[in-house]
């Protein structure tokens, strides 16, 4: 298991950075709020890189959220993307 890096992007983003890519998801900001998607939406959301990793991101979301006091929901309709890494 790897790190993975959280960090809150103006966009209503939160970016979730790994070795392997960078997922996006909903961060609601007026009124803080997380929507992480349930595991079955995950498996046909995500790249195939992070298709076996929901439970390792959704613990690190979980921690974030509570260390940062926002909510956090297990959605089915939740957005995720990707951000592509920077060019070397």
């Amino acid at each position: 298991m790897t790190a993975i890096r959280l960090r809150a992007r103006w966009r209503e983003e939160l970016l979730a950075s790994c070795e392997l890519g960078t997922l996006v998801f909903e961060l609601t900001m007026g009124s803080y709020h997380l929507y992480f998607p349930t595991e079955s939406h995950w498996a046909a959301v995500v790249p195939d890189w992070a298709r076996g990793r929901w439970r390792e991101f959704l613990a690190a979301c979980e921690t974030w959220c509570a260390q940062e006091r926002i909510p956090i929901s297990l959605v089915d309709d939740a957005q995720v993307g990707t951000e592509m890494a920077p060019a070397e």
